[in-house]
This record gives C-alpha cells, structure tokens and sequence, in this order.
C-alpha cells in the first residue's frame, strides 16, 4: 500500500473510534477498523481490504491523499532506539495488541452493524478490560512506556490499548498528560492526541474539538456536535490532521455512504 494511503488509513483508524465507548452510547454510530499494521497478521483480509480502500480513495478522496502527502512530509521522525531496553515489556506490549486487534476482526465484516450484546462485540469488551487492568499497572509502576524501553512499536501498542481504554476516562485523560514529552519527541504524533482529546470531550457530554467523531444522521455520516466549527481546519492543521471535508471523505470511503460503498457494507440507519 502506498505509504500516504497508509498513513491516511491509520490517521482514520487507528484511534480510530472507540467501539465499547459507542455501543454504549444510544444512537451513537460503532466506527471502527483494524489499525493498518495488524492486517499483516491476517493475509486473506490484508490484501483485499487494504487494495480496496486504497483504490477508492484514489479516486473519489484525491484532495485527501495530496494532504496526507503533504502532512506526511512535514511530520517529526523521532529517534529509533535499538535495541529497547525493556524487550520482555515491549513484548508483552505487543501481545496485547495482538489480542486487542484480533478482537476486532469481526468488524472488518460487519460493516455499520454491530450488536453492542453479540459474542464478538462482549469478546471485544473483555479484551479491553482485561488489556485496561495491565496497562494500569504498567503506566503506575514504570510511567508510559517510552521508545527507548518498548521501542517505537511498543509505544504504539501502549497508545493503542490505551485509545481503546474507553471505560475508564481518567485514565485516558492521564496518559494525555503524561505523554507530552513522548509527543514533543515524535513517539506520540499531535494528531494522535487530537483524537483521543475528542473520545474524552464527547464521553464527558462536551463538543469535540477536531472534529474526528462522526454519526450518522439522515442517512449520512456528519460530524458530531464541535466547538467553534468555523475554525476546526485551523486545530486539525495544527494537530497533523487534514481538513474535515477530507477526512468525511475517507470515512465514507470506508464505512460506506449513499454514495460510496465498500464490500461487506451495508446501508447504515439508526
């Protein structure tokens, strides 16, 4: 996959959307993929849905993937650290991510049906929890792991499991402060944070303030309620993330719009 489709693609979907948060939430749209690295675990879905949304966006999102490349160009490469000096933790990191991530296959199906009291959908909810307990054991007795214990990976995996934290909003909130130096070299991008800034205003019933939360309305995906929209390309430029019509785009790409499908979707209606 080109790499501005990925990075297009994990900028969507890696936070992405927090799923347990949503199927708690009446009439919240459930928006969620698989973070584009861990398709590689799973070569019959990597390359079908991967092309796919590669080619679509291509061609109906072409403003989206000019910003990506610009956005691209100017983002921080931090320092690689080799070898981590924590390789069981970064380990243990990446398993959980493995397991968080493969509790999320059903999604890449299931299209904008998702049923919040399903076996998938419980599955997925214990998986949290149970990755919750040993991350806040993690970050109370070491901090939030840094590239230079875990690895940049680890870090991601760390920053993965925490985005998927949604049943605890504290602790969210908390990693947030803690990772500004992680952010400050690199190891956390601006438009990460931006994300899981705007999980933590709308579960605290508040507008989101970049405007990466979506529902649906009338049959098509709308931002949810945000602060000062006038001026959320402004914030979004600023955080790494491309402008809200873009990003609209790409989200009705994957997930599917009167105008725009992908396979295994369906029409979505609340």
């Amino acid at each position: 996959m080109p790499a501005t489709h990925q990075n297009l693609l994990m900028t969507t979907d890696r936070r992405c959307f927090t799923p347990s948060r949503a199927t708690a939430r009446t009439g919240c749209l459930v928006l969620a993929l698989l973070a584009v690295p861990a398709w590689s675990q799973f070569p019959s879905t990597s390359s079908t849905v991967a092309a796919t949304f590669s080619a679509e966006i291509d061609a109906i999102c072409p403003e989206a993937v000019r910003e990506a490349a610009e956005l691209r160009s100017r983002m921080k490469t931090p320092r690689v650290h080799a070898p981590p000096t924590r390789p069981a933790l970064r380990e243990y990191l990446l398993l959980m991510e493995k397991q968080d991530q493969e509790a999320r296959m059903f999604l890449t199906s299931s299209g904008l049906r998702i049923n919040p009291s399903g076996p998938e959908s419980v599955r997925m909810r214990e998986v949290d929890s149970a990755n919750l307990k040993r991350l806040k054991h993690i970050v109370t007795q070491d901090g939030f792991p840094t590239a230079e214990m875990v690895g940049l990976d680890g870090v991601g995996a760390a920053w993965l499991l925490t985005v998927h934290a949604a049943g605890d909003p504290d602790f969210q909130e908390n990693v947030l402060k803690l990772t500004k130096e992680h952010v400050r070299r690199g190891e956390v991008g601006s438009d990460q944070v931006a994300l899981l800034t705007d999980d933590l205003l709308s579960a605290r019933g508040k507008p989101q303030r970049y405007g990466t939360n979506f529902v649906m309305r009338d049959g098509e995906l709308k931002p949810a309620p945000m602060e000062d929209e006038a001026n959320v390309d402004k914030r979004r430029r600023a955080a790494g993330l491309g402008t809200l019509a873009s990003y609209a785009c790409i989200l009705r790409v994957m997930y599917g719009s009167p105008t725009s499908r992908t396979p295994g979707s369906s029409d979505a209606s609340e």
